[in-house]
């Protein structure tokens, strides 16, 4: 059976982890489609979000969103930062103006502005944050204590290990958060080395790969 952008971007989607979400993969094409954008790519949901590289009806290729609990659609490119999107500059202000004294690798990217950040006063620990690329809401917001990713409690780096040790995982060691989850290397039951991506909310080890 020959496969469509709809068939491929359904599939990518079955493999994402199973969590609680108003739309379903195909409802979110299907509002990409009624909306006129055509050949869905990487389709994922993150944040509150369904979001896909897709073109649109006259040509572009543009980032969708589509908002999960309300189906509000967002199209976005590079070309949009300083007009339609604020910019790098604009970004990093309101940071600073809401108590973040360090705001460092800020980018566009996927969809969401990232940045490293840490807050105003001795010992703020660094925080991995993602905003909306438009409004600026904080749509995760994590560092090695914890802390929140689509207003559902993300675990610290301390938990990470403890959940991975209860796995069965021995010398747990190198957690880091990147890029909307845990990583981590360990040792896993059949003695070998092995690099881990664990999800931030509910502790499941999202993939093993041997540590090379």
């Amino acid at each position: 059976m020959k496969k469509t952008a709809l068939t491929l971007a359904l599939a990518a989607a079955a493999a994402l982890p199973s969590l609680a979400w108003a739309l379903t993969a195909r409802q979110a094409v299907e509002v990409m489609d009624r909306h006129q954008y055509a050949a869905p790519q990487d389709l994922k949901k993150q944040y509150g979000y369904w979001t896909a590289d897709a073109v649109s009806a006259d040509g572009t290729r543009v980032t969708v969103l589509i908002d999960d609990k309300d189906g509000g659609i967002t199209a976005i490119q590079d070309s949009d930062i300083g007009g339609k999107l604020p910019s790098v500059e604009q970004v990093t202000q309101h940071l600073r103006s809401t108590g973040f004294a360090v705001v460092q690798d800020l980018e566009l990217d996927d969809g969401f502005w990232h940045a490293e950040v840490r807050p105003s006063g001795r010992g703020g620990e660094k925080q991995e944050l993602v905003l909306h690329p438009g409004t600026l809401q904080v749509l995760s917001r994590v560092g090695p204590s914890g802390g929140t990713i689509n207003g559902q409690p993300a675990l610290s780096a301390a938990q990470v290990q403890q959940a991975l040790q209860q796995a069965g995982y021995t010398r747990v060691s190198g957690i880091e958060f990147d890029d909307g989850v845990w990583e981590a290397e360990a040792v896993n039951t059949a003695n070998l080395a092995v690099e881990l991506r664990v999800d931030p909310v509910t502790g499941k080890v999202l993939r093993e790969r041997l540590d090379d």
